[in-house]
C-alpha cells in the first residue's frame, strides 16, 4: 500500500489545488493508498473535502490536542479517519509523517531566493530519504 503524506501551501487556489494535487491522483486506485496530512488550510483542507467520500484510509497528523480542521463526518467515509495530535512542532508533525510516508505528494509556491518556506524543506527531506513523489 501506498503511504502518502500530502502537504503544501495554505494559500493555494482552488485551481492550482486540482492542477497539482488531483491531476495526480486521478490515474491512482484510492483503495490502495493511505494518506497522511496535517490539519491547516489550503492544501490540507481541500485534500480532505477531497477525501472524505473517497477513502477511508486517512490519518490527521496535528499539533495540540484536537485537529485546526476536521471536515464533516455525516455519512462520509471520513468517519473512519484517524487523528493523531499532541506533537509539540509543525517539525515534529512533520518529520512524524515524512517518516511514516513511502510517497509524498506536495508542491511548493512560496520560496523565492529570500525565504525557504517549509513546505520546500519537506520536500527536500522526503527527496533526501528516497520518498517517491508523486
Amino acid at each position: 500500500m501506498k503511504k502518502i503524506y500530502v502537504f503544501g501551501n495554505g494559500n493555494l487556489s482552488w485551481e492550482k489545488f486540482h492542477e497539482f494535487y488531483l491531476d495526480l491522483l486521478k490515474d491512482l486506485d484510492l483503495s490502495e493508498c493511505e494518506f497522511i496530512m496535517g490539519d491547516f488550510s489550503g492544501t490540507d483542507t481541500m485534500m480532505m473535502e477531497y477525501l472524505k467520500d473517497k477513502s477511508e484510509n486517512v490519518t490527521i497528523v496535528h499539533i495540540g490536542e484536537r485537529p485546526r480542521y476536521f471536515v464533516n463526518t455525516f455519512r462520509t467515509k471520513a468517519q473512519s479517519w484517524k487523528t493523531l495530535g499532541a506533537f509539540k512542532s509543525d517539525s515534529d508533525r512533520d518529520n512524524y509523517a515524512i517518516s511514516n510516508c513511502t510517497h509524498f505528494l506536495a508542491v511548493d509556491f512560496n520560496s523565492d531566493e529570500k525565504r525557504k518556506s517549509g513546505t520546500l524543506k519537506n520536500i527536500e527531506k522526503c527527496l533526501a530519504l528516497n520518498k517517491t513523489k508523486l
